[in-house]
């Protein structure tokens, strides 16, 4: 059998469940990981699978069909051009957190040695891209889950990253003065409302790990005034705090801060969505 007429069978199976660029993009997860091509490569390439192949493409394709996330069946997930180790200890980086780092990147690039401090780290992906890009800075990283911090280690070794992890509840104020000075504050915190369940899609709701998703539906911005109060302490005279918010909460987001003594700003993302919420002090002298 042909590689095209078993994608194209794969890619019809999965329609029940996802759009077909969708499913197609899965196809081709799933194919570089299996053959070592290069991601971009794949479409295209065209050879008989052998009988292995062709067991494990249908094993993939039967955990799929359970809308499990193509991510933890193969224990990777793409995040700024290169693969990161995740398993269901972790949230599955999403190409908006790429837009957040790269607004830290580019407002830093030229600042020889900033300090970073990133608030539930998950996989890592987000500590260990600003290091690579910013490999003069001093990154430390804090989460809850001891499970999640095993993969974010596992990933700065992968990429030779030193960063500073942290078994810390952040939430637990008690708990911040374990925090360094930084000058970067940044942060992809759980803020959807448990109510938002119902109308999302079970590869997310059965498979990602609730405590890096959900917040109580009576205080949904409960990391976000958390983070307002850690920042006056930590966070260096013109420091500033980069933030991923819920479409519908970003104006909220803003408001809190600058009821916290900041100056905010929302930013969207590339689908036009109000996703980002960027910050300093509003007294220039803290």
């Amino acid at each position: 059998m042909s590689l095209k007429n078993v994608e194209k069978s794969f890619v019809q199976e999965l329609q029940v469940l996802y759009p077909e660029n969708e499913a197609q993009q899965i196809w081709y997860l799933a194919v570089a990981h299996l053959t070592g091509f290069d991601l971009r490569a794949c479409e295209g390439r065209q050879f008989n699978p052998d009988p292995c192949m062709l067991k494990m493409l249908s094993d993939i394709r039967k955990r799929l069909l359970k809308a499990e996330p193509i991510q933890y069946i193969l224990n990777e997930a793409w995040f700024y051009d290169i693969p990161f180790f995740v398993n269901k200890q972790v949230l599955i980086p999403r190409p908006e957190t790429e837009e957040l780092v790269d607004a830290v990147i580019q407002e830093h690039k030229t600042r020889p040695s900033v300090r970073i401090l990133d608030i539930g780290t998950g996989s890592g992906c987000i500590p260990v891209i600003l290091k690579r890009k910013l490999p003069d800075a001093t990154v430390t990283s804090c989460d809850i889950s001891a499970e999640a911090l095993a993969v974010a280690r596992k990933n700065a070794a992968k990429y030779q990253q030193d960063i500073h992890f942290m078994q810390l509840d952040f939430l637990e104020e008690t708990n911040w003065p374990q925090l360094p000075q930084v000058d970067v504050l940044v942060s992809n915190p759980p803020y959807i409302p448990v109510a938002d369940q119902t109308s999302m899609h079970k590869n997310v709701t059965d498979y990602e790990p609730a405590l890096a998703l959900f917040v109580p539906d009576e205080d949904p911005l409960l990391f976000y005034r958390k983070i307002a109060g850690a920042a006056s302490a930590v966070l260096a005279p013109g420091g500033r705090i980069y933030l991923e918010v819920h479409e519908n909460l970003a104006e909220e987001t803003r408001q809190l801060l600058e009821t916290k003594g900041f100056t905010a700003v929302i930013k969207t993302d590339m689908q036009g969505k109000q996703r980002f919420v960027l910050a300093g002090f509003a007294n220039s002298e803290k």
